[in-house]
Parts: structure tokens; C-alpha cells; sequence
């Protein structure tokens, strides 16, 4: 207990002196002569050293924290310019022409299928004409040879020909069938005559035949008779042998007239094959000439297909809705090249851009990535970017001389305007853009270690 008086003691008596020291007030020059201990008390440090070197100290512990934990992006960027989704549609010319007339000026909005441009059409509709006649014959031709091939295999022959056909052609056509099957019947006709006159000669060999066969018998019983009564002396020699002469006589032409009968008969039926030759011959060269005319057909028809298609291409239509860029043709009368470009249609519709995307990049985007857009024509600093996410990417480098080989990115903008101070402004295709392509995050730490890091790895290496 005594101690503890003793300390209050102590300090009630530093309090007093520190009171009786504080009343004392010295010169400024006076502490400059005090020892060094006494002059700390009578002029102690500056606290603004020492919390200065607090304050950096934990604003040095703070940036440490922050560097580590704060994230930043990693961005890979893509030069390119918005395109239509839909792409941009070429107008072109399928064969030289000449321009009759021109519908459509530049910046003009048409929809699909509105003419454009209008080129001459005497050459191609003189072949239409020339391949529409063409294929009339060619029908013509077809139907005829049906109606012969009809008549010459037994079926009732007919000339059916096109409702617009004149019907003095159709007279024409009928009678030319009649000449053909005339002439072809003609000549079948005159063998089957010859076969007849062959049969009638084959009826006359055997009816002599049979007036043979009738008499023989008789002059044999005749002679039979006359060899009893000679062989008695009662018949006369002269007598038996005028009958045997007689008999052999007979029986020498019934050998005559079997053989031309039967050669009557061999040439009935060579007629009768060359007329049935003849009939089958002619009905070939029917089904010949009608298969050739049904192929000409055909072919005519693909010719008359292809002269309206030429026709029809000789006024140029918008193949989309969009606007008319860069137009290339102004003079009415003007020649055009085949495949020359004669303008550009400019889609409506959503907006894309395309981005090409380097190869030392390529690796790290992917689909579904999300995208700043930043516009030439609007100064991101001042109007900002617009987003936009990856659609695709292309799966093969597409060779530049300038940048080398790059990869084309399709990137859709979720909008198709931008704020100015005057209002939205709608993007249009052409425009020049950098595209920030978000490959992933990082801490500010690992970017700033990045590059030592990658000293140290490449350090101790060189040749």
C-alpha cells in the first residue's frame, strides 16, 4: 500500500513540475543551447514526418491489396467494318449489253424485285422467237412420226397437232403422213403381190401335179392290160410300147411341176419374208424418227428455256429490300460487260461487323464473347462503344499480304445506333471499326508482373 502512495506521489509532483516548466516560456534561440534531451522536451518532433510516413505506407499496402484483387480485361483487337447480316448483294450483268434504261439512282431505297436496269432485249428476244419456232418443228415433227409409227405397228393413225397450230399446216402434216404410209405400203405391197403370183403359179404346178397323179394310175392298168394280151400274141407290140412312152412322158412332167411347184412355193415365202422385213423396217425407221423427234423436242425446249432466261435477265431487279450504293452505270445506251458490278444493294435488316482478327489472337476467341465496338466516325472517348457479342469464327486464316493471315470474325451489335449530343444516329454498313474482343481477366498485379516475368523467362537464352 505504502508503494503505491509512493508512485501517485511521484506523479503528482512530474505533473506539478511539468505545470511550473510549462509557465516558464523560453526563447526560440534558448533551446538551441539546452542539452539534447531537454531540447526533445522543449522542442519535440513534428508529427507530420511521422504521419506522412504512415499514410504512404498504407496507401503503398493498400495499392498492393488492390493490384492483386482488382480485375482487368483481357482484350484482343480486331480491325474491320460493319457489313448487313445478310451481306452485301453485287449486281451484275450476265452478258454484255446495252442499257435501254436506267430506274434507279444513288441512295435510292427499292424493295426485291424492282427493275433497275433495263438492257436492250432485240438479240435476246430474236432467239427466244428463233427457239420457240424451232421447238414448233420440233413438236411438229414428233406428232407426224407418232402418227406413222402408230399406223405401221396397226394402230389407227392420227395427226394430233397443238391447238395454236394453223390448220393449213396441220392440212399439210396429214398429208405428208398419207405420202409416208403410202410409200412405205408401196413397197410391202409389191411383194405380197409377187407373193401371190408365186402361190397362183405353186395352185398351177399342183393342179397339174394332181391331173398327173389322176391319169398315171389309168395308163399304168392300161399298160398292166396289154403286157397279158402281148404275152398271149394278142396285142399288138406297137401298141404297149406307145403307152409305156406315154406313161413315162406323164410321169417326167408330174416331176416338172412338183418342181415348180415347189418353187413357186420357195419364192411366196421369200416375198412374204421381205414384205414382213419391209413392214418392220419401216416401222423402225418410224420409232427412229420419233424417238430422234422427242429428243429434239427436249432439246428445243431446254433452248426456248434458256432464250426466256436470257430475256428475263436483260432487266436487272433487286435481289433484296435495301438501298443503291455505288452505282456504276448513268448513260442510257451505255455498254455493259458480262460480270461487270453495276451497283450494290445494301441490305436492311440487322447489323453485323466484321473483324479480322490476327493469328497471334486467333486461338483465344471464341463464340459468344462479348465485344466493344469503337467507331472511327464517333471518337469512343467522347461517345462511347457499342456492344456486341461473337457469332462465329472462321475456321481457316484467310492470307493478306499487308497484315498476313487473319481470321474473320462475324460479331452481331445488340444495337443499331449511337448516342450523340443530338440524338441516335443509325449505324450504317461501311463503317470503319476496332473491335475489343473480351478473351478473358486477369489482376492488375499479373499484368504488371507480366512483362518481367516474361524477361526472366527469355533472360540467359540469347546467342
Amino acid at each position: 500500500m505504502s508503494d503505491w502512495k509512493h508512485y501517485v506521489r511521484q506523479w503528482r509532483q512530474a505533473v506539478r513540475a511539468e505545470r511550473e516548466r510549462l509557465k516558464v516560456r523560453l526563447s526560440p534561440a534558448e533551446p538551441d543551447f539546452l542539452p539534447a534531451a531537454l531540447e526533445v522536451i522543449e522542442r519535440p518532433v513534428s508529427p507530420t514526418a511521422r504521419l506522412t510516413s504512415w499514410l504512404l505506407l498504407t496507401g503503398l499496402v493498400l495499392t498492393l491489396l488492390w493490384a492483386a484483387v482488382g480485375q482487368v480485361d483481357i482484350v484482343a483487337s480486331a480491325e474491320g467494318a460493319i457489313t448487313p447480316t445478310d451481306n452485301v448483294k453485287l449486281v451484275q450483268a450476265s452478258g454484255p449489253g446495252v442499257v435501254r434504261h436506267i430506274h434507279v439512282r444513288e441512295g435510292d431505297w427499292v424493295r426485291r424485285g424492282a427493275p433497275l436496269i433495263d438492257l436492250d432485249p432485240t438479240v435476246s428476244g430474236a432467239e427466244e422467237i428463233q427457239a420457240a419456232a424451232a421447238l414448233a418443228a420440233a413438236r411438229i415433227e414428233a406428232a407426224r412420226s407418232l402418227a406413222v409409227a402408230d399406223a405401221l405397228s396397226g394402230r389407227s393413225a392420227s395427226f394430233e397437232p397443238a391447238a395454236d397450230l394453223p390448220a393449213e399446216v396441220a392440212h399439210t402434216q396429214r398429208r405428208l403422213v398419207e405420202a409416208q404410209l403410202a410409200q412405205s405400203r408401196s413397197g410391202q405391197a409389191s411383194l405380197l403381190d409377187a407373193r401371190a403370183a408365186a402361190l397362183a403359179d405353186a395352185r398351177s404346178a399342183q393342179a397339174q401335179i394332181d391331173k398327173y397323179n389322176a391319169t398315171l394310175p389309168i395308163l399304168d392298168k392300161q399298160i398292166a392290160g396289154m403286157n397279158a394280151l402281148a404275152a398271149k400274141g394278142y396285142a399288138p407290140g406297137m401298141r404297149l410300147m406307145e403307152l409305156n412312152r406315154q406313161r413315162g412322158a406323164e410321169a417326167g412332167e408330174r416331176e416338172v411341176a412338183r418342181a415348180q411347184r415347189e418353187r413357186a412355193l420357195a419364192d411366196a415365202r421369200k416375198f412374204a419374208a421381205q414384205a414382213n422385213e419391209a413392214a418392220q423396217d419401216a416401222r423402225q425407221r418410224a420409232l427412229s424418227d420419233l424417238a430422234r423427234a422427242q429428243s429434239e423436242v427436249v432439246l428445243r425446249g431446254e433452248e426456248l428455256r434458256k432464250a426466256r432466261e436470257k430475256s428475263r435477265l436483260q432487266r436487272l431487279v433487286a435481289p433484296v429490300d435495301g438501298s443503291i450504293q455505288q452505282l456504276d452505270v448513268h448513260t442510257v445506251g451505255g455498254v455493259v460487260e458480262a460480270a461487270k458490278p453495276l451497283m450494290i444493294v445494301v441490305p436492311d435488316g440487322a447489323l453485323t461487323v466484321q473483324a479480322r482478327v490476327l493469328n497471334k489472337d486467333a486461338g483465344f476467341v471464341r463464340a459468344g464473347q462479348p465485344v466493344a465496338v469503337k467507331l472511327q466516325a464517333f471518337p469512343f472517348t467522347v461517345y462511347g462503344t457499342v456492344p456486341g457479342r461473337i457469332v462465329s469464327i472462321s475456321r481457316d486464316a484467310v492470307p493478306d499480304k499487308d497484315v498476313g493471315p487473319y481470321f474473320l470474325a462475324r460479331i452481331a451489335l445488340e444495337r443499331d445506333r449511337i448516342d450523340t449530343p443530338k440524338g441516335p444516329v443509325k449505324l450504317t454498313a461501311g463503317l470503319a471499326a476496332t473491335s475489343d474482343i473480351v478473351v478473358g481477366r486477369r489482376s492488375i498485379l499479373a499484368y504488371l508482373v507480366g512483362p518481367i516475368e516474361q524477361i526472366r523467362r527469355e533472360a540467359g537464352r540469347e546467342r
